[in-house]
């Protein structure tokens, strides 16, 4: 149990999303190569749980810097023919065949109300109820559950390409973090909203620490993971070196194989999977590395089982 993450998916309703897992990014000047890529070492936790990291102000500069515009109308080329006018579809109108008619509102410009939360053991701030933009609740989350903004944000790119879309559909917002999203099932609906996604993603990160005992990968030990949700593709052992590597194992259960890290800034071949890839890319080519030489403070440690023994608990 344990697996929070939305499905690998390339179909018509979810093919601007599909970016996101395929990893069609424009790399930086100074691009990663896969041999860089350490499959149990993606990221140390003084990284991915420094959650002073950003302020909101600068979440939101980082996310207008990434979108300067956004196609709200939908007036641009969705890149799909339409065969009875011999030209393509405007995305407006391909939207609105498959149930997304614009406005399209993008994620620097997003907002929603947000209601209280409470603290316990997995987020031990308190977030404040409210009408706030997708970056003032990339920060309260980040705060509250003591998560990096950088790793929620490279999640949200990673799993529904909103940091870069410029025309997203509600579906996208619907399951921003593929919480509650597993691999054999349909979404659960508990979950949806961004809000929602952004807190329990967060809220699950540091459950995955503070309860490894009750997940498939943990720090300290190999773990077999495959390449793919499909097993004939293999997969190797793993020795997770960090907790929060083992989270995003647990988070997104499969690492990439030679042909994803060939093409790292594409696609590789069937058995190829992107998530975790595509997290240390992101990571490295926005943020800088996701290693970490200071000493690790503050990081939540306690492996306690604070359910009192119950196996299989996946929220």
């Amino acid at each position: 149990m344990g697996r929070f993450r939305l499905s690998f998916m390339v179909s018509a309703s979810l093919f601007v999303a599909s970016i996101a897992f395929l990893g069609l990014y424009t790399p930086t000047a100074e691009a990663l190569s896969g041999s860089s890529f350490q499959a149990g070492r993606i990221v140390d936790d003084p990284v991915f749980f420094e959650s002073s990291s950003m302020t909101a102000q600068q979440i939101q500069e980082f996310l207008n810097s990434k979108l300067p515009t956004c196609d709200t109308n939908g007036t641009q080329s969705s890149g799909r023919w339409n065969d009875a006018n011999n030209r393509y579809y405007t995305r407006a109108e391909w939207g609105t065949m498959n149930g997304y008619a614009p406005p399209y509102t993008c994620l620097k410009d997003y907002n929603q109300a947000v209601t209280a939360t409470t603290a316990d053991s997995y987020c031990a701030g308190q977030v404040g109820a409210g009408q706030k933009s997708a970056a003032q609740i990339i920060f309260d989350v980040s705060r509250a559950c003591n998560v990096s903004p950088r790793a929620l944000i490279v999640l949200l790119q990673k799993e529904q390409a909103l940091v870069t879309d410029d025309w997203p559909w509600s579906i996208q917002y619907r399951s921003a973090t593929g919480y509650g999203c597993p691999d054999t099932a349909a979404c659960d609906s508990t979950y949806y909203g961004y809000f929602n996604q952004v807190y329990n993603a967060a809220r699950q990160f540091q459950r995955y620490v503070k309860q490894a005992n009750l997940f498939n990968y943990k720090a300290g030990q190999s773990s077999f993971v495959q390449y793919n949700p499909n097993s004939g593709c293999g997969g190797t052992n793993v020795y997770m070196n960090t907790p929060s590597t083992a989270a995003l194992y647990n988070y997104t259960p499969y690492q990439p194989n030679q042909a994803a890290l060939n093409n790292l800034y594409g696609t590789g071949d069937s058995c190829s999977a992107y998530g975790n890839r595509n997290f240390w890319r992101l990571f490295n080519d926005w943020f800088g590395s996701t290693y970490a030489d200071k000493p690790i403070t503050n990081i939540p440690w306690s492996f306690e089982n604070l359910d009192g023994g119950q196996n299989g608990v996946n929220r």
